[in-house]
C-alpha cells in the first residue's frame, strides 16, 4: 500500500509539474567547460572564509558523530510521504564513516522508541515488536539520505568532483559568493544532483543552497537556509538548517534543529543495551 500511495502521489505532481531536467548551473558559467581558475576560487570560498572558525572541518576524522535534533514539519503534506508522523519530531542521530551507516532513534510521538537504519543502501527497522528487521523502505531511505546530505552539507562542500566560482550577486540585502558544485559533468545530468551555494561576503558563512534531488523528480529544485551558528570543537557550526521550496517563502517545509553535537563512545542501540543492563 504504501509503494503505491507513493507511486499515485509522484505520478500527480508529475502531471502537475514540468518534467523539464532542473538545472541550477548560473548563466555566467553555461558556456563555459571546467575552469582551473574558477576551480581553485571557488575552493578558496569555501575552505578558507574571512572569519577562520568558519572554515569546514573534516567529519571523517572523528569516525562517528551523533547529533540529537528536532525535525519540525510545516507541510503535512510533504511529511505524509516520509516516516515521520510526528509535526516536531525529537531524535538522535548517529553516523558512522568507517562503515558508511546511520541510525536514528525517535525520541517522542506515537513511534517513539523505534530505530531505522541505513547501511550503504540497505534500510531496516528495530522495534520491540520485530527486533531488528531490514525492510527495504524506500521512503526511510530517502528520509535518512536527505537527513544525513544536510546534516554534513556544510563541511562536505569542499568534497565536490566540481567546483567552479559563480560570482557574487546581491540578495535579500546581502552580497553573496556564489559556488557551484556537482559530480561527473559540469554540465545538467538527470542522475547527478548539482547545488549552488552561497557564502556570506563579510564572513565567509555558508547561508544558503539551491539543490536538486533527481531521484525524486529531475525537474524538483529546493532551498536550504543555513542559520544560528555557534562554536562546536573550535569551529562554527549552525544550529538551523531549513527546507524551503524557494528563497522568498515565507514558511519552511520542515526545519533541522540541532541540539546538540557530541562524538559518541558507542552506537546508539549498543548504549541503549548497556543501559539496560546496568
Amino acid at each position: 500500500m504504501k509503494a503505491l500511495r507513493n507511486l499515485a502521489y509522484f505520478s500527480i505532481l508529475t502531471i502537475l509539474c514540468s518534467c523539464k531536467l532542473a538545472d541550477l548551473r548560473p548563466k555566467e558559467l553555461a558556456q563555459t567547460g571546467i575552469n582551473p581558475d574558477l576551480k581553485q576560487k571557488g575552493l578558496t570560498i569555501i575552505t578558507n572564509p574571512i572569519e577562520p572558525a568558519m572554515k569546514p572541518d573534516d567529519w571523517k576524522r572523528y569516525k562517528q558523530i551523533q547529533f540529537t535534533l528536532k525535525d519540525v514539519w510545516h507541510s503535512k503534506a510533504v511529511r505524509f510521504f516520509t516516516p515521520i508522523k510526528e509535526n516536531e519530531q525529537r531524535m538522535k542521530v548517529f553516523l558512522d564513516f568507517e562503515k558508511d551507516s546511520m541510525e536514528i532513534e525517535l525520541l517522542n510521538g506515537v513511534n517513539k522508541g523505534i530505530y531505522y537504519g541505513l547501511v550503504k543502501k540497505d534500510v531496516y527497522q528495530i522495534s520491540p515488536d520485530t527486533g531488528k528487521v531490514f525492510t527495504g523502505d524506500d521512503e526511510v531511505r530517502v528520509y535518512l539520505e536527505s537527513l544525513r546530505l544536510y546534516l554534513l552539507m556544510v563541511w562536505n562542500l569542499k568534497n565536490y568532483e566540481i567546483i567552479q566560482y559563480a560570482g557574487d550577486i546581491q540578495l535579500l540585502g546581502k552580497t553573496y559568493e556564489r559556488v557551484y558544485l556537482t559530480n561527473v559533468q559540469v554540465d545538467a545530468n538527470p542522475d547527478v544532483d548539482q547545488y549552488l551555494a552561497y557564502f556570506e561576503k563579510e564572513t565567509g558563512a555558508l547561508e544558503w543552497v539551491e539543490f536538486t534531488y533527481r531521484e525524486l523528480f529531475s525537474w524538483y529544485k529546493g532551498t536550504l537556509k543555513f542559520g544560528y551558528y555557534e562554536n562546536w570543537e573550535g569551529k562554527q557550526f549552525p544550529r538551523r538548517i531549513s527546507i524551503l521550496d524557494k528563497f522568498d517563502d515565507p514558511d519552511f517545509v520542515h526545519e533541522i534543529r540541532i541540539e546538540r553535537i557530541e562524538v559518541p563512545t558507542k552506537p546508539l542501540t549498543e548504549e541503549k543495551a548497556i543501559q539496560e543492563q546496568n
